[in-house]
C-alpha cells in the first residue's frame, strides 16, 4: 500500500541499534482535499530466526473504514532478511480481495556483484507468472520492507541536518535510489508525552537519475534505543497517507 537506495553519499557510523522481537501497530489515514478517512490498521511484527543470522518481518493490512464503508480487503508481507546488513533474502506478499487471492514470493541472490530476485506471481485463477528483478553496480540494495529497519539504524546523532544517506533499493521490478535525508532533531508531544525524535525525509529517484516510480515519504523516529518510527507519511499521486504509531507488544 505505500512503496528506492546507491551508496552512503557519507559515510555514516552504524549504532549500536540491533533488530528487536517486537510488534509494532499503526492506524492508517487517507486524506485528499475535503477527504480524510480512517483507512485501516497495519501491524508490523518482528522476530530473529532461531539458530541463524536472520529476522523475519510480518507485515499485516486490513481495511476497516473508508468513507463510511467497510471493505473486505487485507494484505500481508512477509520478509526475511540478514540481521547485519538488513538485506532481503526472501519476501512473500500475499493480497486479498473480494475473497481471492494473489501469492507474489521473491528469492534474492546477493553473490557476486549483483543483486538479484526470481519473482513468482500466483494468480488467483491459479496461473504463474514468472519475473526477475535485478540490479547491477554493487552496493548495499533492499526492498522497501527492509527500509524499514534500515532507517532506523542509521547514526542520526553524529549527523548535521541536511546531511543524506543513500541506498539501493528493488521498487517493484526497477531498481531505485532512495535518498534519506536528515532534518533534525527535537522534542514534540506525541500520546500526551514529551519525546525526543529524529526527523528525517526520503525520496526515490531512478537511477538514471530522472524521477522514482515510488512516492516520497517523511518520518518522525523516536530518539530513544527503540528508534521506533512514530510518524509515517506518504505523498500518493492523489492526497497522502498518514500513519500513527498506536501500540507495541
Amino acid at each position: 500500500m505505500i512503496a528506492g537506495i546507491l551508496l552512503a553519499l557519507l559515510p555514516v557510523e552504524m549504532k549500536a541499534w540491533t533488530v528487536p522481537q517486537e510488534t509494532l501497530e499503526y492506524e492508517v489515514h487517507y486524506k485528499w482535499g475535503l477527504i480524510n478517512a480512517n483507512a485501516g490498521v497495519a501491524t508490523i511484527k518482528t522476530e530473529p530466526v532461531p539458530g541463524t543470522n536472520l529476522f523475519r518481518a510480518t507485515l499485516t493490512g486490513k481495511s476497516v473504514n473508508l468513507l463510511g464503508h467497510y471493505y473486505e480487503a487485507g494484505d500481508v508481507l512477509t520478509g526475511t532478511m540478514l540481521a547485519d546488513s538488513f538485506r532481503p533474502v526472501y519476501n512473500e506478499r500475499i493480497t486479498q480481495e473480494s475473497g481471492e487471492f494473489t501469492i507474489e514470493t521473491v528469492c534474492y541472490d546477493h553473490s557476486g556483484g549483483t543483486a538479484s530476485g526470481e519473482s513468482f506471481k500466483t494468480l488467483p485463477d491459479g496461473t504463474t507468472v514468472k519475473s526477475r528483478v535485478s540490479h547491477y553496480g554493487g552496493g548495499l540494495t533492499l526492498d522497501l520492507l527492509a527500509v524499514f529497519y534500515y532507517m532506523r539504524q542509521v547514526d542520526y546523532q553524529a549527523m548535521q541536518p541536511g546531511q543524506t544517506v543513500t541506498v539501493n533499493v528493488f521498487a517493484g521490478s526497477s531498481p531505485e535510489v532512495l535518498t534519506i535525508v536528515y532534518n533534525g532533531q527535537e522534542t514534540m508531544e506525541y500520546q500526551g508525552q514529551q519525546r525526543q525524535v529524529y526527523r528525517v525525509s526520503m525520496s526515490f529517484t531512478a537511477r538514471n537519475g530522472g524521477a522514482g516510480t515510488s512516492d516520497s515519504m517523511s518520518a518522525v523516529i523516536s530518539a530513544n534505543y527503540s528508534r521506533i518510527p512514530l510518524i509515517v507519511d506518504g505523498k500518493l499521486k492523489f492526497g497522502h497517507l498518514h500513519c500513527s504509531f498506536i501500540g507495541n507488544e
